[in-house]
């Protein structure tokens, strides 16, 4: 067996030890999607108020429908507040015509440029806050799209004194165009899946931004959102802290809707933000994403020995993947129709991607240039604009 190992070409054998790890991470994710459940029913008798926080900047795709979602709520008391930086933010007609179609509603609008730090969106939420009725904050970002049963649902592990944090995962809704359903494809294929493995490994210690509800007490007891105004991950940040501060950090059972509305520029732009935050913050994780998104990588190294069975391996892990797929869209009820034609072309992109998060640690966001620092700390850079946004 030695002698015969031993006589294996070196890339082969390469090959054949990232397929194994490829996979034994998806088949853990198919097994872990068969198995899970994240939070109790709801408790039918724990209703607090809550205020709901809107950051906004601009108006993106679907952002009427997304912010009406959150003013059309299955819940006894509840406040939303809509914030913007810039006066003449086109999003503000937005809100106005949803205070307009709600008038029974306890709906917001904050118009405030003052700024807090490098995070512009934390800045925002930072002058949204003031107007805060109640001493439970959902944060949502501003293209959520979500049911009518979500805060019920979102607030209901808050009735365990111990939990400071509520936050959801969440699948993607893609606009119109190739490079939205690319994008919805990464969320819904790679993110979801590994968001799920790492949430039953270990107790939850992030939140994530669609959607995230927090105690005021344990929000308290990290400083505040001023205590995230330079890290440009700061969803991940405010789970991380809360935990760190004693309180658990819950995984709510509810999945939201992320509208996915991108061009190839803006795809790539966002994406490569997003690699290399992850990078700064969870850096030994990052770099273990080769096992989790290996096709160019196992193309090279086993596409060349056919008799040896490479594309047999090649076309176990693709088949994997592919079971995956469609695991994925019947446990979280993803809209998009099953599409695996295009998985070996988003995972060579999600390749080159990670490839890319080495290179450098500059980010763009906004039309603003940032480097990130130690811990994901955001750093302005010399910029080519002055322009930015929450």
């Amino acid at each position: 067996m030695l002698s015969l190992i031993h006589t294996l070409p070196l890339a082969y054998m390469i090959g054949l030890g990232l397929a194994a790890a490829a996979s034994a991470y998806l088949v853990l994710a198919i097994v872990r999607l068969a198995t899970s459940r994240f939070a109790p029913e709801p408790a039918r008798d724990f209703h607090p108020p809550v205020t709901v926080l809107k950051p906004l900047c601009g108006n993106e795709p679907e952002l009427y429908s997304c912010l009406r979602s959150f003013c059309d709520q299955d819940y006894p008391e509840y406040q939303v507040i809509f914030g913007v930086v810039d006066p003449a933010d086109p999003a503000i007609n937005v809100v106005r015509r949803l205070i307009s179609e709600f008038p029974d509603r306890d709906l917001a609008l904050v118009v405030d440029p003052a700024v807090h730090g490098t995070n512009l969106k934390i800045a925002n939420l930072i002058n949204m806050d003031r107007a805060t009725k109640h001493g439970i904050v959902v944060i949502s970002d501003s293209d959520t799209r979500v049911a009518r049963d979500c805060l019920r649902r979102v607030v209901a592990p808050l009735a365990h004194p111990a939990t400071g944090a509520v936050t959801c995962l969440y699948k993607a809704a893609p606009a119109k165009g190739f490079a939205s359903q690319l994008g919805a494809l990464f969320i819904n294929d790679w993110f979801l899946s590994s968001a799920v493995v790492d949430a039953r490994m270990r107790e939850i210690a992030y939140c994530f931004g669609p959607v995230s509800a927090v105690r005021r007490d344990a929000l308290d007891a990290i400083g505040g959102l001023p205590g995230l105004a330079n890290h440009l991950a700061d969803d991940f940040m405010l789970g991380r802290t809360i935990r760190a501060a004693g309180y658990q950090v819950a995984l709510s059972s509810y999945v939201p809707d992320t509208v996915v509305a991108e061009d190839l520029r803006s795809l790539l732009s966002h994406e490569l933000r997003w690699a290399r935050t992850v990078r700064a913050v969870k850096p030994g994780e990052h770099f273990m994403s080769v096992v989790t998104e290996p096709l160019p990588l196992l193309l090279a190294l086993l596409l060349p020995y056919p008799a040896l069975g490479g594309w047999v391996v090649l076309g176990a892990v693709v088949t994997l993947r592919v079971m995956l797929h469609y695991l994925l869209r019947a446990r979280f009820d993803i809209a998009p129709p099953p599409c695996p034609w295009l998985l070996p072309l988003r995972e060579c992109l999600c390749f080159a991607i990670w490839m890319a998060s080495f290179l450098g640690a500059t980010v763009q966001w906004r039309q603003r240039d940032f480097t990130i620092g130690a811990g994901g700390r955001l750093i302005p850079a010399p910029s080519r604009s002055s322009g930015g946004g929450a």
